[in-house]
C-alpha cells in the first residue's frame, strides 16, 4: 500500500494498487482534538469513517488540529500546545479553531453570561486566535453566535462585519466544522456563523 499526498488539505487518498489498477479507500482525517468543551464539536467529531479522532494531546503526525476550549484558562492550555508544535513535536497540516462569536466586537455575546469572567474569557479567546494566526500553518477560526437545538439554513458573516442574529442552527454548525475539518473553503479565514436572518 502507497500513500499520496495531493495539494489540498483533506485529500490524503489511501490507494491500493491491484494489478496496476488503482482502488481508493475511503478518505479519514487524522485529527488531534485540544478541548471538546461544546456538545456541537462531539457530534461534528462522531463520525468514525471520516474521522480518527485522538482525544490525548501526544506528539506526532495529525491532518487537523481542532480546538475547542471555551474557559478560563485556555490561553495557558493553548501555549503549550504551540509550544509543542514549534518545537516539531506535534505536526499538523491545517487548524480548526472553534471560537465564539463576540471576540470580535461584532455582537454580544450574552450567551456566555456577563460580567468580568466573560471579558477575561474574550481575551483568552482573542489571544488564542492570534496564537492559532502565528503558527503559519492554515487555519480556519468558526465565532458561531449561541447553538440552538433548531435546524435552520446559517449565514457566514466575514470578519469585520456586525452579526445581527444571536442564534445559530446545531445542525448547520455541525456541518460547517465538518466543512472547515474536510475543505479548504474557508482557510486561513476568521468567519462568523449565524442563522440566516
Amino acid at each position: 500500500m502507497s500513500e499520496i499526498f495531493f495539494d489540498g488539505i483533506g485529500e490524503r487518498i489511501n490507494s491500493i494498487y491491484n494489478d496496476g489498477e488503482k482502488n481508493y479507500k475511503e478518505i479519514k482525517m487524522k485529527i488531534l482534538v485540544a478541548g471538546l468543551d461544546r456538545k456541537v464539536s462531539k457530534e461534528a467529531l462522531s463520525d468514525k469513517t471520516q474521522f480518527e479522532v485522538v482525544n490525548k494531546i501526544e506528539n506526532g503526525n495529525y491532518d487537523v488540529l481542532y480546538i475547542d476550549m471555551i474557559h478560563i484558562g485556555m490561553d495557558e492550555e493553548f501555549e503549550q500546545l504551540a509550544d509543542r508544535i514549534e518545537d516539531g513535536k506535534i505536526k499538523i497540516r491545517k487548524i480548526v479553531f472553534l471560537a465564539t462569536a463576540g471576540m470580535d466586537k461584532e455582537i454580544s455575546p450574552e450567551w456566555l453570561g456577563d460580567g468580568r469572567q466573560v471579558k477575561e474569557l474574550i481575551l483568552e479567546v482573542q489571544y488564542v486566535a492570534k496564537l492559532v494566526d502565528e503558527t503559519e500553518i492554515p487555519y480556519t477560526i468558526l465565532r458561531p453566535v449561541e447553538v440552538q437545538d433548531e435546524v435552520q439554513e446559517v449565514e457566514i458573516i466575514a470578519e469585520g462585519e456586525k452579526i445581527v442574529n444571536a442564534k445559530v442552527s446545531k445542525k448547520g454548525l455541525e456541518n460547517l466544522i465538518k466543512q472547515a475539518i474536510l475543505t479548504d473553503d474557508y482557510l486561513n479565514q476568521s468567519i462568523g456563523i449565524a442563522n440566516k436572518s
